[in-house]
């Protein structure tokens, strides 16, 4: 859990929102299905989703709280294998990816919008990494 804590913390850093609050809330499949079917409408497992607070009720009380990611550590596992990641790396992505969510990043718009998350989620997993090696 420090080492999410830490990529929080980074991520937040790395996006110029050093003042900003995150949950991270880890599931299992059946869990993230249950929410992804009640506020997507697509009745499946996912590996992330995220709940912006700037868009739902109370984004005004707490203007630093983004809000929740969760994250199916089932679906992490698995696709850390399918991709021939180590978990940690997988698990970063995805954090990372949830993150940019909360901040207004989205792919699921135009091919621009989804090329800008894109590259922005690449050059924050290199920052990372990077400083990780000690680069």
């Amino acid at each position: 859990m420090i080492q999410v804590r830490n990529w929080t913390r980074q991520i937040l850093l790395l996006q110029k929102f050093e003042n900003g609050e995150v949950n991270v809330i880890f599931v299992n499949n059946r869990r993230i299905r249950d929410y992804n079917r009640d506020y997507r409408k697509i009745d499946r497992a996912t590996d992330v989703l995220s709940f912006p607070m700037r868009e739902g009720f109370g984004g005004d009380l707490h203007p630093d709280f983004l809000g929740d990611v969760m994250i199916s550590l089932e679906m992490t596992e698995a696709e850390a294998k399918s991709y021939a990641r180590e978990m940690d790396e997988q698990l970063l992505i995805l954090l990372i990816h949830g993150i940019l969510h909360l901040m207004g990043y989205d792919h699921e718009g135009s091919e621009a919008e989804e090329k800008k998350m894109i590259r922005r989620e690449r050059f924050i997993l290199k920052k990372i990494q990077d400083r990780s090696r000690g680069i």
